[in-house]
């Protein structure tokens, strides 16, 4: 289990015993680790939780977090990775690289969570760092959850699972898996069921960190291929929704987010962070509206 309180208005984590072992573990035995549990069962406090201590043992470690949902690194939307080298570098917890999947709800998508996924592991362990976590969203429930949970770590091949679990809600996904190490770990009691309000706050302000200071931006759209669902599309025969959220991309790397404002004859209006255009030539569409 784990216990957090507040002290000072900062967050401490208060381990037990169950959770020195797995640091051990990780230390001694690195590579590629999956969390799953879940929603509220503590998987990105934890995460946190293992990044720290490593660092504290001079281990350096990559996260990938494919929560798309209630994304601790990025924003909603996108899975992301970070590297992080030393314990200052835990001060500033933003994405190094993300991947657009444009939608919250991981069910929909499935095979993107996997490929976006797989993409940021991909480039992950081009980084030389040994020690790879993967936060993962709380869909574990159903076909939906089984097939979600086994793509990733079929294509991932981690060589620990860290299993979140009240009783044995898990047990239908982990009973499957042969010839990785599996932990499972008991959820705290102090781990806090948060409210749908309180959800949706929490990608709002997401999003309003993310597109603080953003400028509006007017480009010819035939300059770019526009995609949704995995398809290219005609805007001018499929409109966009404005105020929908897309991705920036340079062919299919994602290099930044922005917001569709809408299209007056050839031109296209969106509002990003992004500084230059030079090189993009793809835009990606969600549907999220933040």
């Amino acid at each position: 289990m784990i216990s957090v309180i507040i002290i000072n208005n900062f967050m401490e984590i208060i381990p037990e015993f169950e959770w020195y072992k797995i640091v051990k573990e990780l230390k001694r035995y690195k590579g590629t680790t999956i969390l799953i549990g879940a929603v509220d069962t503590g998987k990105s406090t934890f995460t946190k939780y293992l990044i720290k201590e490593l660092l504290t043992n001079k281990v350096r470690v990559l996260l990938v977090d494919s929560d798309i949902g209630q994304s601790s690194l990025g924003i909603p939307g996108i899975i992301s990775m970070k590297r992080f080298d030393k314990p200052k570098d835990f001060d500033s917890f933003k994405p190094d690289k993300i991947f657009f999947v444009g939608y919250i709800n991981p069910a929909r998508k499935i095979s993107i969570m996997v490929d976006g996924t797989m993409e940021m592991i991909g480039i992950a362990r081009t980084e030389g760092v040994k020690t790879i976590l993967v936060d993962t969203t709380g869909l574990i429930a159903g076909n939906e959850g089984m097939t979600l949970k086994m793509g990733k770590i079929i294509a991932i091949k981690p060589k620990h699972i860290l299993a979140l679990q009240e009783g044995d809600e898990l047990e239908h996904i982990l009973s499957l898996i042969e010839g990785i190490c599996i932990h499972r770990l008991t959820v705290s009691p102090y781990a806090r069921k948060r409210k749908q309000k309180e959800r949706i706050e929490y990608r709002s302000k997401k999003y309003l960190e993310y597109f603080k200071g953003s400028r509006t931006i007017k480009l010819l759209h035939r300059r770019f291929e526009f995609f949704y669902n995995g398809k290219k599309i005609d805007i001018q025969e499929e409109p966009i929704k404005a105020g929908c959220l897309i991705g920036i991309n340079r062919n299919d790397k994602t290099v930044a987010l922005g917001i569709f404002m809408g299209l007056l004859l050839d031109k296209m209006f969106l509002k990003s962070p992004l500084k230059s255009f030079k090189g993009i030539n793809r835009i990606v569409v969600g549907d999220i509206v933040p």
